[in-house]
């Protein structure tokens, strides 16, 4: 058997039941055959042809044949080969026919080995009788094409031609012999962490068409990283796998044109320096991110936006200020950083003090008719104006 088969639908119906002598083949009841194709569910690539004869049939006349059509009605198979196995399986006798080019319509009496030549099949001997044939299509695979099978009756004239041809039943089928995959169950883990990130994807591709291969595509934020070829037979499921690493940012990872999933690879929060403390005077603060990473601030101890005032250069504190701080990159957000600074400014101070102090005076008095004095002195007090410096928070 062939790597890739394909079983076309024909229907031949090969004989019909005894009975009406002198009928031709105009003259056959209607709806005296059925027949009926499909591609099988579980392989694709064969055809089923199921013909069945009517109990009605009688007395038809015993030159009246029987043979089998297929017409191509759309698309191309040239070149291809339709094995017909009359038995019903893989495992019984077969005919062939290859399909020549520009040739639209075959008989199965035309098929190399088949049972029986062009009205041999009569139908009076056929009465109540049921068939189901295969037909398996080579070199085809990755077609799309329609066909219709045909039960023809008709008698051969004296020279072998046909005469008083009646289709007797016919259907059609389009026949797809191309792969189909589905994509299911995408799962990424981690969806979120710390940077890098290692993340794993895992898809489930399912083949419902005939046996082919797959090419799975990892997508991140849209464009393909990585590519996984599976080869899948009708009905078969794999489970495709992919590992990444993740640089800080946001992403969006998927597979094919499945519903992608947001991972975030978290940045490293950013540092200040110098750190957190007690200054005197003034301070300038660095503040340092990961590696292409937007850093935004705020100086009032509220929580930092992407809206919030943006770091460029040094901060320059000259009071007291609580830095809080992340880091953005490639739309992600780190963890909020936080950093205090208490400033010390000097203070002079002026106050005044009462001290005591010594009041001195002259004390006047006579002696031996002279005026004299003596040095005397009283306690008082008085304000002095003082001054001292000290460290003040700013």
């Amino acid at each position: 058997m062939k790597d890739k088969y394909i079983v076309l639908p024909l229907l031949v119906l090969l004989a019909f039941a005894a009975g009406i002598s002198g009928a031709s083949a105009a003259a056959i009841p209607a709806n005296a055959v059925n027949l009926t194709m499909h591609q099988n569910a579980s392989d694709p690539t064969q055809i089923i042809v199921d013909v069945n004869y009517s109990d009605d049939l009688q007395d038809v006349d015993p030159t009246v044949a029987v043979d089998a059509k297929l017409e191509l009605l759309e698309g191309n198979i040239t070149g291809s080969t339709i094995n017909w196995y009359y038995t019903g399986d893989l495992s019984g006798p077969s005919a062939s026919y290859t399909v020549p080019e520009d040739v639209q319509t075959v008989w199965l009496s035309s098929f190399t080995g088949a049972p029986v030549p062009q009205g041999a099949a009569k139908l009076y001997m056929e009465d109540g009788r049921s068939y189901r044939w295969l037909f398996v299509v080579e070199n085809a695979t990755g077609k799309v094409f329609k066909v219709r099978a045909s039960s023809v009756a008709f008698q051969l004239n004296s020279t072998g031609g046909i005469e008083n041809e009646t289709t007797l039943a016919s259907t059609n089928l389009t026949v797809d012999l191309q792969p189909h995959f589905e994509l299911s169950n995408l799962t990424v883990n981690p969806i979120n962490g710390s940077a890098p990130l290692n993340v794993t994807v895992k898809v489930n591709v399912t083949n419902t068409g005939v046996a082919g291969d797959y090419t799975a595509e990892l997508k991140i934020n849209g464009e393909v990283k990585e590519s996984r070829e599976v080869t899948l037979g009708t009905g078969e499921t794999e489970e495709v796998e992919f590992t990444c690493e993740l640089p800080a940012g946001l992403y969006t990872i998927t597979v094919g044109d499945l519903t992608p999933v947001t991972v975030t690879s978290t940045p490293a929060a950013p540092s200040a320096s110098p750190a957190s403390g007690i200054y005197r005077n003034n301070v300038t603060v660095t503040l340092t991110g990961p590696a292409n990473s937007t850093i935004y601030y705020t100086t009032d101890g509220s929580t930092p936006t992407v809206n919030s005032t943006r770091y460029t250069v040094p901060l320059f504190l000259n009071k007291s200020t609580t830095l809080r701080f992340m880091a953005v990159v490639n739309g992600a957000s780190s963890a909020i950083s936080s950093a205090s600074y208490t400033i010390m400014k000097p203070v002079t101070l002026t106050y005044y003090v009462k001290e005591k102090v010594k009041k001195w005076y002259k004390k006047w008095y006579r002696y031996r008719g002279k005026w004299r004095y003596k040095w005397r002195y009283y306690w008082t007090y008085r304000y002095v104006k003082r001054t001292s410096s000290y460290w003040q928070v700013a």
